[in-house]
Parts: structure tokens; sequence; C-alpha cells
């Protein structure tokens, strides 16, 4: 597979070639919100630079709110109305790296050989999965300390690096191949291919965390006392679940609108008081500190065990974002410091 270059100015020109044949996705600004990811209408004018992208691609592959389906009582009887979408080919465009990671882990949820949610498949299927390395590594970025980032190219279809007034293009599959063809695209120079270097070593070669490498699906402990420390600063808002991208939960709810019924499913989190609220009025986390512990052993012990993924993309935003500033990176690497597992063969 060849690699190629597409100056900045012929990117919306792109973006309308592909639009003839595919749906485009891309995070689109919002004034002062952070941007998000949206089909694109004629004359749109998505960024794609990897500067803003806070919202997860998994707002378009995973709503926040969909209808299941519509169950309409009339005269002539019941009848049942589908609301599995019918999706043309898209292309996803301008996601981190992280996010496009983040996507196969949803995969590996939604398209498992026991179980395939049709609503996540419409979407997911036919789909090309572009992603941007931005100029410059976010400071909350922890990807490499997580995983092998290496390997994630193999999660996309394309890779653009921004190298400046241009972006270097580098197709990873058969499909990626497809859509980066027209005259938009040239071949790229030695100083290309070398400022292309310089992002992606920024991105993967930056000092790793002391927890990476360390088995972290082995060494996080229930009976760990940060879990208390955790449940005491945190206010259940669900922020850090609601901006992860790999983050799965959901609720499904009955409303109904006269004569019809909608099933709905609307996006929840571990994190919520009633998220395990049983049918008899019994909760088995009725306080914050077994849910604490719940969003983490779930991304680094229990999705590793069940699918051999690791949960987290080390992408930041719940560093960045969280209200009462819970660090994952630093209890993640208290829990799996040298000291604690030390500790831990001791007892």
């Amino acid at each position: 597979m060849s690699d190629k270059i597409i100056s900045k100015d012929n990117i919306k020109n792109w973006i309308d070639a592909l639009m003839q044949s595919h749906t485009v996705v891309a995070p689109m600004p919002r004034n002062e919100a952070p941007a998000e990811f949206r089909e694109l209408a004629s004359g749109d004018e998505p960024i794609i630079d990897g500067s803003q992208t806070m919202m997860s691609p998994k707002d378009y592959l995973l709503p926040r709110y969909e209808t299941l389906f519509k169950v309409n009582v009339g005269k002539n009887g019941t009848s049942v109305e589908s609301a599995v979408p019918e999706v043309r080919p898209t292309v996803m465009l301008g996601m981190w790296l992280p996010d496009a990671q983040a996507i196969k882990v949803l995969d590996r949820v939604f398209l498992d050989d026991k179980f395939n949610d049709p609503y996540y498949a419409a979407r997911r299927e036919n789909t090309v999965l572009v992603a941007v390395m931005p100029a410059e590594k976010r400071w909350s970025w922890f990807c490499n300390s997580v995983d092998d980032v290496e390997a994630w190219k193999a999660s996309v279809d394309v890779l653009m690096y921004d190298i400046g007034e241009k972006f270097y293009v580098e197709g990873q599959s058969a499909k990626g191949e497809e859509i980066l063809t027209g005259s938009f695209f040239g071949e790229p120079t030695e100083a290309d291919t070398i400022a292309r270097n310089q992002v992606w070593d920024k991105f993967a070669k930056c000092d790793k965390l002391p927890f990476a490498g360390k088995a972290l699906y082995e060494n996080l402990a229930w009976e760990d006392p940060i879990w208390d420390e955790i449940a005491q600063k945190c206010i259940a808002c669900g922020m850090c679940s609601y901006m992860c991208p790999s983050c799965s939960c959901f609720d499904i709810q009955d409303e109904t609108c006269g004569s019809c019924i909608e099933r709905y499913r609307c996006r929840d989190t571990c994190q919520f008081d009633d998220f395990t609220l049983m049918g008899a009025g019994h909760n088995p986390r009725n306080n914050q500190v077994p849910r604490s512990r719940q969003r983490l052993l779930h991304k680094f012990k229990y999705q590793h065990e069940q699918f051999g993924v690791v949960g987290c993309t080390g992408c930041g935003r719940c560093v960045e974002l969280c209200p009462v500033n819970v660090d994952i990176r630093d209890v993640l690497t208290r829990t799996c410091s040298n000291e604690r597992a030390e500790e831990s063969v001791e007892s």
C-alpha cells in the first residue's frame, strides 16, 4: 500500500467527492462547545486536525438515545415496526487513533460471536475509519502505557498525520485504499516522511507511566483501599463514562405515546446509583465504593478476561473533564506500582 499526501486546501474537495458515494461523518464545530461527530451536509467544514474532538465518534455508532422498535395498537390489530437503521456506506473521518481502537473494543462487545447487535452492526458495516494524528500530542494521553499503539494502526482503514500545510496519508486496508483516489493526492517527499515520523514519535515514544507493561488485569485488587479514596471524591456525574469512547453501558425503557409503545435504549453508566437496582429493590452496589471499583476493574480486568482487549485506550478525556480531578493515571500508578505488588505478595 502506497503512502500519499494531501494539501489541507484540498480536503474539502476530497470530502465533496466522498459524499457522492458515501455518508461522511466528521467532527463539526458547535460554537463554544467541543466539536461533535455528525453526518456532513454540503458546505460543511469539519475540523479534522484532531484539535477539538473531545466528543467521541461513539456517539454516531452508539447513539445516546435510539428507538429499538415500536408497537402500534390499532383497530386492525397490533403491528411491530422495526427501527434498525438503513445506512449507506460511510466514511468516519477525523477521529483520534485511540478512538479508532476504542471502536474495536465496541466491536468486541456488540459484534461478538455469541451476540450481534443489529443496530450497531447496521452503522458499523461498510464503515471506513479514517483516524488523524494531530501535530501535537495532548497532555492527557497515556495510550502507550495501556497497550502497544503500533498495533493500533490495524484498527483503522486510513491514518492521516498532520504535518503542517498538508496531511501524510497511509492506507491501512483495501477499503482505505479505495477512498484515496483522485487528483487530490500526491506522492510524499523525503521531508514529508521525516515529518510523519516526528508526529508518530511524539505519540508513540513518549515516556511511559509506571504502570505500563504491568499486566493491569493481574494487579488490580478487589480490596484495594484506593476504591474508598475515589468514592469519597466521586460525585457520580457519569462524565467519565459518557465521554469515554469505549464505554458501552445502556439502559432500555418503554414509553407509551397514545396507541404506540416505543422501546428505546439510552446511555447509562455503572456510576449511577440505580444502574444495578433490581426489581425487588435490592441494589448489590448500594454505595459509590463498589461502583468506582467496577468501572476500573471492568475496563482493565473483566474485558481483558472476556474479550482479550483492554477497555481503555488512554484518550485522556476522563483526565481532562472530571469535575473533581480523579486522575485515572494516578489510580493505576498507585494500584500497579512495584510497592503495591510487593505488599500483596507479603500479605
